[in-house]
């Protein structure tokens, strides 16, 4: 009997992105089903059954006869088969499967009735174990373990069990990040979001604060009208700017770099700060087709996180890209939240469709058809001469994050449309989600926003977030909903829960942090306190009982302990100086220089 069509349509109402996910899939080829004795399907891989070919359901019985539930922890499964060591297990308390291949769930939802399994099981199929530990507790999970599926996903879950044990060292012992921040541009409140993440998931971080020279950046682009010599200047003052973070990271020991979509680093830069033998990541949150630069640095990063996959993964391996991850923007609830605006300033930014963005062509030309309602827009670029843009509300000044949360929260729709360069409309190859998405949700506001593809895998769509695909959809999304304020609402409810749950910074540092370390395991467990002790790595290295050793002991005690530390001290004593005061003075009179 085949299933498949039944077990979609109930598959739909507990988890519709699984069920749009599996639908993309025929039966695989890899697998052969056979009839057990009592006519039950049996799956057969690489020469393996994964479950009895007498007695399955016997079989299943047995293998979980002494698997005890959990009143404070939930039964995990490492591996579905076709699910009859599930149902004994189903009957102790509701399970979640883990399962990395998609071909045995297709097979699963062809060849077995899925009703017995739901409500009761959550099934997370073909998840990358970051993703996975990043969302859910690993300490609060009572695992079985299906031996027949484990030796065909045999690496996948060593990866999870490695991926436990890192999420496990992070959560009980801290890292010392340095965050790498652009000089200027979109990415940069992103940059500000992680370092703030990180610190709460109990990290000590420190940050090249690039933007701090913005202003001699564009001075000295300015000071030329010759491109030649401009571009000698940027990429002199990229130098600069990688010569600060090499400085900076050699003082602070980071345990990782983390440099954030159009931090100033060339790749000569990069490969320096790699000499420190730790990892350096970048997070690219930009749309690789708009930004290209990425070719010049991925193959320098050890890993390279980016917010849109397929195509752009794909790019990166001709450029000679290593480790890239797909990692999604998201929002920071410490920032992006639901308020209770005072009157003035639900005054000023109430509306019944807003939009916060700036004058991309799409936008320009789409928006028009919206001048018949209550319709603001905050943001930059526009033409203040039009009809369109005498609805911008902000005079074409930068508006601050503050002022974009009191928007999202004031709104009574919040119009959502990913910008385009050139598209009329929706962008037909939209593969990524930006992060007003997600900040809107946080602020439990509702939005109308441009179908995306990777969309249906972090929202429930129509349920969790609404989408139009056409602007006459649009338009009739917001008439709809511009009447249904109870509807509005209950999504917008679900939307802010999804977002805490799943989508916020930390939990993407979290998975980044759990994907970086998975393979470095001996890393982490080799980091101990002279690495992390500036006075103390260098007590190590000159030795306890030389004379240089026993003169770094005099500044035990100082809260930060650098070359300048001593310096100073030295500077404030009297008296001839001896061989090792020589030597400090030298070495920080070179470092000024240099500087």
């Amino acid at each position: 009997m085949n299933f498949f069509d039944k077990n979609i349509t109930l598959l739909e109402k507990h988890d519709p992105a699984l069920a749009a996910r599996v639908k993309g899939h025929d039966f695989p080829d890899n697998i052969t089903v056979n009839l057990s004795r009592e006519g039950l399907p049996i799956p057969q891989i690489a020469g393996i059954n994964l479950h009895s070919q007498y007695h399955p359901i016997k079989e299943a019985e047995q293998i979980t006869r002494d698997f005890k539930a959990s009143d404070d922890s939930r039964t995990v499964v490492f591996g579905l088969g076709f699910g009859y060591h599930i149902s004994p297990l189903l009957k102790l308390s509701e399970v979640t499967v883990i399962e990395p291949l998609m071909s045995i769930f297709r097979a699963f939802m062809e060849k077995v009735d899925l009703t017995p399994f739901l409500p009761g099981v959550r099934f997370r199929i073909a998840e990358k174990p970051a993703s996975l530990l990043a969302r859910y507790e690993p300490s609060q999970w009572n695992i079985f373990r299906h031996i027949p599926s484990i030796r065909i996903g045999e690496t996948y879950y060593q990866q999870l069990e490695k991926g436990i044990s890192v999420r496990n060292f992070i959560s009980n012992k801290s890292l010392r990040i340095l965050v790498v921040k652009p000089i200027y541009g979109g990415s940069l409140p992103t940059a500000n979001y992680c370092f703030d993440a990180l610190k709460i998931l109990g990290h000590e971080v420190e940050s090249v604060e690039c933007d701090k020279f913005a202003d001699g950046f564009f001075s000295l682009k300015d000071a030329t009208k010759i491109r030649q010599n401009a571009e000698v200047l940027s990429k002199k003052f990229i130098n600069l700017m990688g010569e600060l973070t090499a400085a900076k990271a050699a003082e602070f020991r980071p345990d990782l770099i983390l440099a954030l979509a159009q931090a100033p680093l060339s790749p000569e830069a990069i490969f320096r700060l790699k000499e420190l033998d730790i990892p350096v990541a970048f997070w690219f949150v930009e749309d690789f087709r708009t930004l290209a630069y990425w070719k010049e640095v991925c193959h320098a990063y050890d890993h390279f996180f980016t917010i849109q996959n397929g195509d752009f993964h794909s790019n990166l391996i001709s450029e000679g890209g290593k480790d890239f991850y797909y990692l999604p923007q998201a929002a920071h609830p410490p920032i992006h939240r639901p308020l209770n605006l005072p009157i003035p300033k639900k005054n000023k930014y109430k509306a019944s469709i807003s939009f916060m963005g700036a004058a991309y062509h799409n936008r320009v030309q789409s928006f028009p058809r919206l001048l018949d309602l209550d319709f603001k827009i905050w943001g930059t670029g526009w033409n203040t001469d039009t009809p369109l843009g005498k609805r911008l509300q902000n005079k074409n000044k930068r508006v601050t994050t503050q002022e974009t949360v009191d928007i999202y929260n004031a709104a009574e729709i919040n119009l959502n449309l990913h910008s385009s360069s050139h598209h009329y409309g929706i962008n037909p190859d939209g593969d990524f989600v930006n992060p007003r998405t997600f900040e809107i949700a946080a602020c439990k506001g509702f939005q109308l926003l441009d179908y995306r593809s990777d969309l249906v895998n972090l929202f429930n769509i129509n349920e969790e977030i609404t989408v139009f695909r056409s602007l006459d959809e649009m338009k009739d999304q917001i008439d709809f909903y511009l009447n249904n304020p109870d509807l509005r609402r209950i999504i917008s409810e679900r939307s802010y829960k999804r977002v805490l749950k799943e989508h916020t910074i930390q939990h993407r540092m979290q998975e980044m942090l759990i994907h970086v370390f998975i393979n470095r395991l001996n890393f982490l467990e080799n980091i101990d306190d002279s690495r992390r002790d500036p006075l103390a790595y260098c007590i190590s290295k000159a030795g306890e009982n030389t004379e240089l050793g026993r003169y770094l002991k005099e500044f035990e005690g100082e809260k930060k302990f650098s070359l300048k530390t001593m310096a100073d001290k030295i500077h404030s004593g009297e008296g001839a100086l001896d061989d090792n005061e020589t030597l400090i003075m030298m070495l920080d009179q070179l470092i000024q220089e240099k500087v």
